[in-house]
Order: C-alpha cells, then sequence, then structure tokens
C-alpha cells in the first residue's frame, strides 16, 4: 500500500474510533454519571457538532497553509480530549472531553478526504479512494466489538486510554510524512469564507452530491443511536453482546465499499449509486415485517450501512471533480452540514421515535425518495459524471 494512501486510512479511523466506540456503551455512561437516555446520547452528539463546526474553519485553512500545521493542531487537541474522557469524573469533565475530541478530529477527517487527491489522478486515485473507504469499513466493524469488550475488561473509561495510544503512533507517523508547503496566495477572511460558501451552497448539483453523504449518514447516526437501547430493552442483550451485534450491521458498509471498488473498474460512480439504491427499499420492508426478529433488523440496519459504504467513496471522487481547487473547503462544508445540522436531527428524531420499527421504516423510505431525486438531478445536470 502507498505510503499515504496508508496515512489517509489511519487519519479517517481517528474520527470513527472516536465517535463509534462508545456507541455499545451508552448504557453504562448513562448509568455511571447519572443520565436520561437522551442526556447520554447528547453527549454522543456533542462530538458531531463540534467536528462539524471546526471543519468550516479547518477546511480553509488547509487549503491555504496545507495539512502540517492542520495535522499537528488537530492531534494535540484530539489527545487532550480523549485524556479528559479517560478520566472523567463527571458528566461535565466528559462533555468537555468529546467537546475537544471534535474539534480536534476536524483535521484528520479533512486531511484523510484531500490528501490523495493531491498526489494520485485517475484510475490510481479511484483505487485508492476505495481503499480508505474499504478500511473506513473494517474500521466500522471492528469498533463496536471493541468498544464493548475494553469496557467489559477496563470500564467505558478505560476506552480512551487505548485510543490515546493508538493516536500517539498515527502522531509519529503523520510527522514522518508530512512535509511543510508554502501558504497559497489567496486571502481567508470571514466575509470572502461566507460568500464561497453561499455559492457552493446555492449550487444543486452540489448540494445533490453532498447529499449522497448526507442522507446516508442520517441514517446511520440515528439507528445506531436508537439501535443499543431497542438491543437491550427489547430484546435482553447485555452490553457486550451488544458490542458484538452492532458488528453485524457494520459488515454491510464493508461490502458496500468493496462493491464500489470492484465495479468502479468497469462502470462509473453514478451507476453504483443507482444499483445499491434498492438496498434501502429492502431495508424498509425488512422493518416492517420482521420487527420482532433481532437478527432481522441488524440485517436491515447492515442494508442501509452497504449502501453507505457504497456511496461513500462515490461521494469522495465526485465532489474532487466539481471543486478540484477547493476539495478542503467543499468537504469541510459537506461535513458541517452534515454533523451541525443532520446528527442535532438524528438526535431529535430519536427523542421522538417510538419503539416502533413501522416509524423506522417510513423514515427509511423517505430518505430513499430524496436520494433517488438527488441522483436524477446529479445525472441531468452533470451528464460528464456518468463516465467517471
Amino acid at each position: 500500500m502507498h505510503l499515504f494512501t496508508m496515512l489517509a486510512v489511519l487519519l479517517m479511523s481517528c474520527s470513527q474510533l472516536v465517535s463509534q466506540v462508545y456507541m455499545p456503551v451508552l448504557p453504562d455512561i448513562a448509568d455511571s454519571l447519572v443520565l436520561t437516555n437522551g442526556m447520554s446520547q447528547a453527549m454522543i452528539i456533542s462530538y458531531f457538532i463540534t467536528l462539524g463546526a471546526s471543519q468550516l474553519i479547518v477546511g480553509p485553512l488547509r487549503d491555504k497553509y496545507g495539512d502540517r500545521p492542520l495535522f499537528i493542531a488537530g492531534q494535540a487537541i484530539l489527545l487532550a480530549g480523549t485524556l479528559l474522557c479517560a478520566v472523567a469524573p463527571d458528566s461535565t469533565t466528559f462533555l468537555l472531553g468529546r467537546i475537544l475530541q471534535g474539534a480536534g478530529s476536524a483535521s484528520p477527517v479533512l486531511i484523510s478526504r484531500t490528501l490523495l487527491a493531491q498526489r494520485l489522478s485517475g484510475a490510481r486515485l479511484k483505487s485508492a479512494m476505495a481503499t480508505v473507504a474499504i478500511s473506513a469499513s473494517v474500521t466500522a466493524i471492528i469498533a463496536p466489538l471493541l468498544g464493548g469488550m475494553l469496557s467489559s475488561w477496563f470500564g467505558w473509561q478505560g476506552l480512551s486510554l487505548v485510543l490515546i495510544t493508538y493516536y500517539l503512533f498515527i502522531t509519529i507517523f503523520g510527522l514522518s510524512l508530512l512535509k511543510a508547503s508554502e501558504p497559497q496566495p489567496f486571502v481567508i477572511n470571514p466575509m470572502s469564507l461566507v460568500r464561497h460558501y453561499q455559492n457552493m451552497v446555492r449550487c444543486q448539483v452540489f448540494l445533490s452530491l453532498a447529499s449522497l453523504k448526507w442522507v446516508p449518514t442520517f441514517l446511520y447516526l440515528t439507528l445506531q443511536l436508537h439501535l443499543p437501547f431497542l438491543l437491550q430493552d427489547r430484546f435482553g442483550f447485555t452490553t457486550s453482546q451488544t458490542g458484538q451485534a452492532m458488528m453485524l450491521p457494520m459488515v454491510g458498509l464493508l461490502l458496500g465499499a468493496v462493491f464500489a471498488k470492484v465495479l468502479q473498474r468497469h462502470v462509473s460512480y453514478m451507476k453504483i449509486v443507482l444499483w445499491l439504491w434498492p438496498a434501502l427499499l429492502l431495508s424498509a420492508l425488512t422493518f416492517v415485517l420482521a420487527s420482532d426478529n433481532a437478527i432481522a433488523i441488524l440485517l436491515a440496519y447492515a442494508a442501509i450501512m452497504l449502501v453507505f459504504g457504497g456511496y461513500f467513496p462515490s461521494y469522495m471522487h465526485l465532489i474532487g471533480l466539481l471543486h478540484p481547487t477547493h476539495a478542503g473547503t467543499a468537504n469541510a462544508l459537506v461535513g458541517a452540514i452534515e454533523l451541525l445540522i443532520f446528527s442535532v436531527i438524528a438526535w431529535l428524531v430519536n427523542q421522538w421515535l417510538p419503539d416502533n420499527t413501522q416509524a423506522i421504516a417510513l423514515l427509511i423510505a423517505v430518505c430513499a425518495a430524496l436520494l433517488l431525486i438527488c441522483w436524477r438531478t446529479i445525472r441531468i445536470q452533470r451528464p460528464h459524471f456518468e463516465h467517471t
């Protein structure tokens, strides 16, 4: 594997691990810190909100100053936040740690999405992007199991100590590869950034492409927050069993990424997006017809993750074609809206969402319809994307 591809894989895993290893232990966190289910979910969502807001600043700074200074700052903040979570005696300290983790994760997230486009092109770039997506899927599969397993050994706070060791390794590896670069000549100020972001969000193709990331992420967050409580309350799963069970849906994420990597050599990413879409309808039907079966519910969630896994490399490739010179800024805006808006909506939906799988099925069906509209918009307004 190319060294920079390996670095992109590791950087992508930074945010994935810190966001996912706590998911299976949400009930334990709630018990330990004396929180309601909604408050413990808010602790998780606080990370996504901070990550989203930070990207709006980190993205343009990365385009101007390069990867190295943003990488150093991001890793330092991420390590500080993770340390606070490791020693947190109360909810306030844990919340502050989650906020710092979100702020620090913005740099590795954005660098992982733009690093390869600077150094690779053509078939090598498409293959490397797909490799990053597959690796992200493997991390997503491992993270819930790791969270449940380590929590049973060391408690939920011990998870953070493992993360600190891992992040230190990535910091050393990244410093050995990333070199300082000359700042770009364009000016960064609040007004110019606002205008630049406004121009992007006024573009229908940009919004449609971004929705390939936003909508699957919204479904993922909604079910990821809801599923641990559903498994434990309705089916009697323990914390360790919940972590193991949540690996099954993540296999769908891996299969979707592998599907995209194999097919991108032969067909366009637009076709890959369309071919994966029916999995959402299958998921909705499963939630309606097999609501009393834990395995069926997990498989229905896996179908959503199959779409997520295939859409992620598709989005990364197509957004790079749309904004080749401001990839960091474009990805920052997509990530900020995704996390500031859709993560909050996911949390709010969980406050409303009854213990009723029919409601989940309806939500999936509405999201599927929206994605089909977005695909059609891209196809009409950027027909050359059908061949990329």
